[in-house]
């Protein structure tokens, strides 16, 4: 029997000394870890301290949290045996307005290893007198909807505030209201922001007086409409037609173009005062318009003049026509010009070239030239012979201009600039600018060049 009595004792003690070193130095809890009451009322937990350490030690208890001044005086330490506990009774007494949930920490360290600590964490809860159990938004034609169900134990008059904001924080709307609500009730508020909703992600809030704020997200999904109205106002021989253009849509629409087929015919109407993006075609004119951007709930308008003229004034008609078209080629020679034109040279170069005309009367002043070439292009700088430009490299390609500053009567320039092609296949580029004014301060005019396509 003796001989087994050594090996078994030293089993034991290898077990011992295995389940102390697995064991942490330290070890607390709090019960219970959440613990809910009213103001003004004491709140008691239980802080158990356990020493696993193999000697007696000190340890230090302290409180972490938004409300420390909660805590009742108690023990700040505690001395413990070795392999010992303690249970210490804590007392919190919440005071002042401040309801909801509320997070506190204790912890202890020990006095003579301040590596040996141990903390846990325990929660406070101040039932609200009120809930809300719901809040969903919605929009409808521009109109924003906040519905809210708020629970009282008791009749209450409640204060607060629906709040919307978009996907950047930006607040659009907010709808004050007061509601004496007992049991449960049903919030419906409602607000039409100046500008339309653009379509993205938006929040939607209640706060009820400063406690309690619940959220809300919902999207807007994209809606692209574009309404035309036409509105014509006779007056004589004349006839003013203006086109409305509507953004019904929540998106903005930008470079929208539509087209306009007017009738060519001296005896019931001709257009007139075209703008210069309109030409001729079998009898009609074929205008294209391009507003560069519309916001959601905003018009724009485009407008011209149709005149007519009696069946029965043959004569004067033949007579005002004759008139017109010999004014229209005078204007028309006399009308300052550009033009652009290219020849290829070698299998991706190519020579581009401005003719500027001013067959007017007058001098021209503050003449300037723009032109663009595409990022699939490069301009050879150096082989530029004529004026050279001032360059500038956007995001969508190489814009060149010339300030010529003033052009004489019936004065004629030429520029001229070199690319080189980046692709193989068709390239087309857009006109160029002239811009100009026909004498000092008065405005200043802008007219297009063709486009050429590099081949």
């Amino acid at each position: 029997m003796k001989k087994y009595l050594l090996p078994l004792l030293v089993s034991c003690t290898l077990i011992l000394t295995g389940i102390s070193v697995l064991a942490s130095p330290v070890e607390i809890s709090m019960e219970p870890e959440v613990q809910s009451g009213q103001l003004y009322s004491a709140m008691k937990f239980n802080l158990t301290i356990v020493n696993n350490q193999d000697f007696s030690d000190i340890f230090q208890i302290v409180f972490s949290g938004d409300h420390l001044e909660w805590n009742m005086p108690g023990l700040i330490a505690k001395t413990l045996n070795a392999h010992s506990s303690e249970d210490i009774g804590v007392v919190f007494y919440p005071t002042g307005s401040n309801k909801g949930k509320f997070e506190f920490t204790v912890s202890v360290n020990s006095f003579k290893n301040p590596n040996v600590k141990a903390s846990t964490k325990f929660l406070i809860e101040i039932p609200y007198d009120f809930t809300v159990k719901t809040l969903s938004s919605s929009v409808s034609d521009n109109t924003v909807n906040f519905d809210a169900i708020i629970q009282t134990p008791e009749e209450k008059t409640l204060q607060g505030t629906f709040d919307l904001k978009d996907s950047s924080g930006k607040i659009i709307g907010s709808v004050p209201f007061t509601e004496t609500i007992k049991g449960e009730k049903k919030i419906t508020k409602s607000f039409t922001p100046k500008e339309r909703l653009l379509a993205g992600t938006y929040t939607s809030s209640v706060s009820v007086g400063n406690d309690i704020i619940v959220y809300y997200t919902f999207d807007i999904q994209p809606v692209r409409s574009i309404s035309q109205k036409v509105e014509e106002t006779s007056s004589g021989f004349s006839k003013d037609v203006t086109i409305a253009i509507t953004n019904e849509g929540n998106v903005i629409e930008r470079d929208y173009s539509f087209q306009q087929k007017i009738p060519i015919d001296p005896m019931t109407g001709m257009m007139t005062r075209p703008a210069d993006n309109c030409r001729e075609e079998e009898g009609v004119m074929v205008c294209n318009y391009l507003v560069e951007e519309i916001r959601p709930g905003a018009t724009a308008h485009v407008s011209y003049v149709v005149s007519y003229w009696p069946a029965f004034n043959g004569y004067i008609i033949l007579t005002v026509i004759v008139i017109s078209l010999i004014m229209f080629s005078f204007l028309k020679a006399t009308t300052p010009r550009i033009f652009k034109h290219h020849s290829k040279k070698g299998e991706d170069r190519h020579n581009i070239f401005i003719q500027v005309k001013n067959p007017f009367f007058h001098k021209l002043n503050d003449v300037v030239v723009r032109d663009w070439v595409s990022p699939l292009a490069q301009v050879i700088q150096e082989e530029i012979e004529s004026t050279k430009p001032v360059m500038r490299r956007l995001e969508d390609g190489t814009e060149l201009i010339w300030k010529l500053g003033e052009m004489k009567p019936r004065e004629e320039r030429i520029l001229q600039y070199k690319v080189r092609s980046l692709i193989h296949g068709s390239l087309k580029m857009p006109g160029a600018k002239l811009k100009f004014s026909a004498g000092k301060g008065e405005k200043k005019l802008k007219i297009s060049s063709n486009s050429v396509t590099l081949s």
